[in-house]
């Protein structure tokens, strides 16, 4: 596949949906073996404003925090996006979102205002706030 036919694929998958840059370069590395062919793609891509990795993971992690998602969580599905380790960092760093809150707002939500009486119950509320993607600290917090 040429470059030009690269990027023609690469914009009608844009067309369809978002995708970061890591899972573009996995969607373009399935049709050719040109790892030249796929970096000058995605140069193009992102200097054409066709391709923002920071708009995009703004956009999910907004998504996922009004899902009340934990940080834990995020992470991980944005690294599975593809979206670089540092970029996922700086996006956390910056959010002003209290994790503590949203851990008990989760918990609240799920399972109500009353804490936890019998250790059953409390084990089932910590394994819905670790599914939810919350430390341990955070989960404890919540249940405190």
């Amino acid at each position: 596949m040429t470059e030009q036919e690269l990027y023609d694929y690469a914009v009608s998958l844009l067309a369809k949906k978002n995708y970061a840059s890591g899972e573009m370069h996995r969607q373009l590395s399935r049709l050719t073996e040109n790892t030249a062919d796929i970096e000058c793609v995605l140069h193009r891509l992102t200097d054409n404003h066709v391709l923002n990795d920071a708009q995009l993971l703004s956009y999910i992690f907004d998504k996922h925090v009004k899902k009340m998602h934990g940080p834990t969580r995020i992470k991980q599905e944005m690294r599975q996006k593809g979206f670089p380790a540092a970029l996922i960092e700086q996006e956390i760093d910056k959010s002003e979102v209290d994790w503590y809150q949203l851990a008990k707002e989760a918990r609240t939500k799920k399972f109500g205002e009353t804490l936890p009486a019998d250790p059953k119950e409390k084990n089932k509320q910590i394994r819905h706030l670790q599914y939810k993607g919350f430390t341990m600290d955070m989960i404890f917090e919540a249940l405190g």
